[in-house]
Parts: C-alpha cells; sequence; structure tokens
C-alpha cells in the first residue's frame, strides 16, 4: 500500500557551536493576511519566544498571503535559508493540500521538523426542526440538507467526510468567504446544517442554542495517541461520529472513507496549526527551538493568557508532537482517492 509518510526528526548538523540566539532576528513566516486567526496566533506567539529561546532574539512575524496558505509556505519551503532563522507556522489549510498532492503545493512537510502544534475542534449543528426525531430521522432525510461551506480541500473537507461517514444526504454549496458568512447563511435560512470551530462556537452558535434557533449534532473529535477517535475535551457531553454511527448502525464504522475522516481530524484539529523549523537547519539551534518550546508550555504567565488564543487546548511539544504529526500526516493513497 503506497503511503506519503511524514517523518518528524530534525538534522544533526552543527552551527559552528553557536549555542545562543544572542543578537539575532528570527523571521517568524505566516502565510496569511495580517489580523487572521493564524497571523493573531503567531503573533500571541511571538513574545513568549522572544522571552523563552536562549539569547532572547528578536522575533519578526512576515505575512505571505495568497492560495489559502500554499504560496507562502512554499515560499519558505524554497526560497528561505535553512540558516536557524527562519520558522514557518501552518495551518489544515497547508495540511490537507500536502496530504492530497494538489498540484499547487511546491512545498514537503516531511523537510520541516516540527516545533509546537495547536489543537482546535468543530461542532456540527443543525435546525432543532430537523433534529426532533434525533439523529436516525435526520440522517434519512433526502434532498432536505443543505451545507454553506469555503472549499472542499479545507477544514470543509472534515465535515463533508463526516457526512460521508453517516450516510448522510447533504447538498453542499461551496464558494463562501469564510465561516462567518457561512453561519449568517445559516442563520437566514439559506443553508440548514453547518459547523463552526470552538471560538466561533462558542462566541456564536451557543447563542443561537439558546433562542433554540440551532441544535448541536456532534463535535469532529480529536486524534489520541493511538489513533482512535476521541470525544472534544470542550464538548464533552457531544458525542463523535463513531458513536452516533455505532448506535445507528450498530457497528463501528470503517472502509476509506472512514480512515480518511480519522485522518483528516488529526491534520486538520488536533495539529490545526504547527510551527516548524527546516529540517537542514543547524541542529544546535533546533535544539534550542525545542528548548524554548518546552520551557514556553511550562510558563504559567503563558498558560494565562493563551486561554482565548488556544481556545482551552493543550499544545503538543517534544516527542508526543512528533508521534502526532507521523500519524496525522501520514496517509495512503486508497484513503487519498
Amino acid at each position: 500500500m503506497g503511503c506519503n509518510t511524514l517523518q518528524a526528526t530534525g538534522s544533526n548538523q552543527e552551527n559552528g557551536g553557536n549555542n545562543s540566539y544572542h543578537g539575532q532576528t528570527i523571521s517568524f513566516v505566516v502565510p496569511f493576511q495580517a489580523g487572521g486567526g493564524t497571523d493573531v496566533f503567531a503573533r500571541f506567539m511571538t513574545p513568549y519566544f522572544a522571552k523563552h529561546l536562549e539569547g532572547k532574539p528578536r522575533v519578526q512575524v512576515e505575512n505571505i498571503p495568497g492560495g489559502a496558505s500554499i504560496t507562502g509556505t512554499n515560499e519558505y519551503a524554497n526560497s528561505r535559508m535553512p540558516n536557524g532563522l527562519n520558522i514557518l507556522t501552518s495551518s489544515a489549510s497547508s495540511h490537507v493540500p500536502f496530504m492530497l498532492e494538489q498540484s499547487s503545493v511546491d512545498y514537503d512537510l516531511s523537510n520541516f521538523t516540527p516545533l509546537i502544534g495547536a489543537p482546535s475542534g468543530g461542532v456540527v449543528y443543525t435546525k432543532p426542526e430537523l433534529a426532533k426525531g434525533g439523529m436516525e430521522d435526520l440522517m434519512s432525510l433526502e434532498d432536505e440538507l443543505f451545507y454553506a461551506g469555503i472549499s472542499p480541500t479545507g477544514l470543509d473537507l472534515v465535515t463533508l467526510l463526516s457526512f460521508e461517514v453517516l450516510k448522510m444526504d447533504v447538498k453542499a454549496v461551496l464558494g463562501y468567504e469564510g465561516r462567518g458568512p457561512s453561519r449568517v447563511a445559516f442563520e437566514q435560512g439559506e443553508s440548514n446544517i453547518d459547523y463552526q470551530t470552538t471560538t466561533a462556537y462558542k462566541n456564536s452558535v451557543e447563542a443561537l442554542v439558546e433562542e433554540d434557533r440551532a441544535v448541536p449534532l456532534y463535535s469532529l473529535g480529536q486524534i489520541d495517541a493511538n489513533g482512535d477517535l476521541i470525544r472534544d475535551p470542550q464538548f464533552p457531553d457531544l458525542p463523535t461520529i463513531e458513536e452516533i454511527y455505532v448506535d445507528i448502525y450498530g457497528e463501528e464504522p470503517s472502509g476509506d472513507v472512514w480512515d480518511a475522516y480519522k485522518q483528516t481530524v488529526g491534520a486538520s484539529y488536533t495539529l490545526n496549526k504547527v510551527i516548524w523549523v527546516h529540517n537542514d537547519a543547524p541542529g544546535n539551534y533546533q535544539d534550542l527551538l525545542k528548548k524554548g518550546m518546552e520551557a514556553l508550555i511550562n510558563d504559567e504567565e503563558f498558560a494565562t493568557h493563551s486561554e482565548e488564543i488556544l481556545e482551552g487546548y493543550n499544545t503538543y511539544v517534544g516527542e508526543e508532537l512528533n508521534a502526532q504529526i507521523k500519524q496525522s500526516f501520514s496517509i495512503s493513497q486508497e484513503t487519498k482517492q
């Protein structure tokens, strides 16, 4: 079985015994425009990088938008020196096109070493009147469910795969400019089934639930260290699609679509954002970056102030991160198809 396996190991190359970032400037490439979610994440992380990296370097965010993150990620891979002074943040919209081998992708994530990973989550919800009979009745509807999405190769892919796993008949209309406009489409009746990521759901959809204008169906879940789908810790009362499938069909889900769903949950949500350095960056700089990330997550000030940005999820570093990277970004040719 052909498999695109991402190795999460770095180079042991040295850098002339330079064991500090003192007096250096690190360029932090963000492949999105300023003000978006990934940019906000990067700018929040930046002062903590500077604080915890040996030598306290200046860390400067550089936005390179375009192609839903592909333009900037391509530039980082092909034009930025692997000297340990250039790092990158990626997101689900960088991960999924890489996994699907899109023609516009000119980067290979296996050429980067992961430093820290941050999860996110999502909740699928519908109109209360459609869910009165429970999930079984909802899943039996034909030509009645409409979904407003952005792109089949971003976070929408996870939601669309969840519909397919559950054998739901959902008509997807793609091309919306963002999850905000998609939610507005739901509120205005243009769609009747939708999803939002953790923060957006809590900030904008829970109010609709309280007003009886929406009802949650399931969370998209998280992938644990064993590769299993588990409940999202931010939504512990919501089932996963695996639980729903077993309840409705009396057996565990299986097959390529199910495998693809778990794979994309891992690469899109469990590792929603990852910060990387080139594999062939000097090994001692890689070590300094990794040590800095481990110190960062143990910083009480960081823990206190990261609640909103990181949505209450714990970050991944070290071997735990390496294991999640290898597990989430390795995809068989059968699953891709």
